[in-house]
């Protein structure tokens, strides 16, 4: 079977997807924006021009909704040069998010084809109680609209839809949701597991390891919508009442979802102006972006990780974190009881209440060998619903039924 993957940033959610369906001898090819992070050996990677948002001409009403007509039309060009040249997918799966599968019917009519769109937003989903959080303002409301309109062109010009989670499927509109099938895209379970032997080395020289009492946050950025202000907030109580502890923060400054901070350092520049001497530089750490490797053996001495989020998707460091056992005090949104639930296999806390997440996080680390049993349960959430190999399973599977479905009919 010939398959086209699409993601502007490749391979983004589809990489466990490529890789089982290479090992089942499949011949995979897949499109995306300039040179790839990675490309499973074996798969054909195509590549069309990045767009720029400084190349656009000024007084766009929404720059970003022009970029992706534009990706669309890029994608468009190359597919049709590799039409002519023959090439004809059974599959294609493509992300909703950034246009690029907008033409991809009228080019290959009779292929399969699979949006994965992330998620519909709303204003409630962003709205929040966090004082240190911008206002949801008419523009930033506006744009969420605006930003829907791509998903629902994908869907409506698809034959399925696939979602990692329930949550995230139904942020869409009842009458779509129909179309939807639910798989995640895998944890390797295999990689990231317990390791007690595991040691942690701070960029200072200190080593970390499971002996020490650790507190970990991660996020790809450090903003208000994954609850980095509130988990600040929560810092002096805790630095106070456990004068051992290190607090080892991942994540960049610039955000992913959250408007930008008024302060020029960020978010974090505007939390440690706001704590000043209450966060002990010298136990609290912020260490960036990690790699793979340093990032899974960071949480493998974690003695409890805190995950705060407005009711959004779920991260993938969540679900590694609790693969590696680590217990998690997390907050009590919708996508968070989709994985966590309290007293079972983590703790659940209100988002908007700093005494509550400082609680739930003392609790932890006043016992934590009280609460390994919640690690040891997450861990085996993750083998039942996330792994790898059965979310790769359950992936081809839906792709040969649809297929099978087709030829009937």
């Amino acid at each position: 079977m010939r398959l086209l993957f699409i993601h502007q940033a490749f391979p983004g959610q589809f990489l466990h997807a490529i890789t089982g369906l290479l090992a089942r001898g499949h011949e995979v090819h897949a499109i995306g924006a300039g040179e790839a992070a990675f490309v499973p050996e074996g798969c054909h990677y195509h590549t069309y021009a990045v767009v720029q948002a400084q190349q656009l001409p000024a007084g766009l009403c929404d720059p970003g909704l022009e970029l992706c007509l534009i990706r669309g039309e890029r994608v468009a060009a190359l597919a049709r040069a590799l039409a002519q040249q023959g090439f004809d997918p059974a599959v294609i799966v493509f992300h909703s998010g950034w246009g690029e599968g907008l033409y991809l019917r009228e080019i290959w009519p009779q292929a399969l084809l699979i949006t994965y769109p992330e998620l519909y937003g709303t204003p409630s989903l962003l709205e929040t109680s966090d004082p240190d959080a911008p206002p949801l303002d008419i523009g930033r409301r506006q744009l969420l609209q605006r930003n829907n309109l791509v998903s629902l062109a994908a869907l409506a010009n698809a034959d399925v839809a696939l979602s990692p989670t329930l949550f995230q499927r139904n942020t869409f509109p009842a009458p779509w949701r129909s179309r939807f099938q639910i798989i995640h895209e895998g944890i390797d379970t295999e990689r990231i597991k317990p390791n007690h032997q595991q040691v942690f080395r701070l960029p200072g020289g200190r080593v970390l390891g499971s002996a020490d009492l650790v507190l970990t946050y991660v996020s790809r950025s450090l903003e208000p919508l994954r609850g980095f202000c509130r988990f600040m907030r929560a810092l002096p109580e805790l630095l106070d009442r456990h004068p051992s502890l290190q607090v080892v923060i991942v994540g960049a400054d610039d955000p992913s979802y959250s408007p930008p901070s008024s302060h020029p350092g960020g978010y974090r520049g505007a939390m440690l102006e706001v704590l000043g001497a209450a966060i002990d530089r010298d136990r609290v750490h912020f260490l960036g972006l990690l790699q793979r490797q340093q990032l899974t053996a960071l949480l493998q001495v974690s003695s409890v990780h805190a995950y705060l989020t407005y009711p959004y998707t779920v991260s993938w460091s969540l679900l590694e974190a609790m693969a590696c056992a680590a217990v998690v005090v997390g907050s009590d949104t919708e996508a968070v009881r989709d994985v966590i639930r309290h007293g079972a296999n983590g703790l659940l806390v209100p988002l908007d209440d700093t005494a509550a997440i400082t609680a739930g996080l003392d609790a932890v680390l006043r016992d934590p060998a009280a609460h390994a049993h919640l690690g040891l349960a997450a861990r085996e959430t993750v083998l039942r619903r996330f792994e790898r190999q059965q979310s790769v399973a359950m992936f081809c599977d839906w792709i040969n039924s649809l297929l099978v479905q087709r030829s009937i009919r």
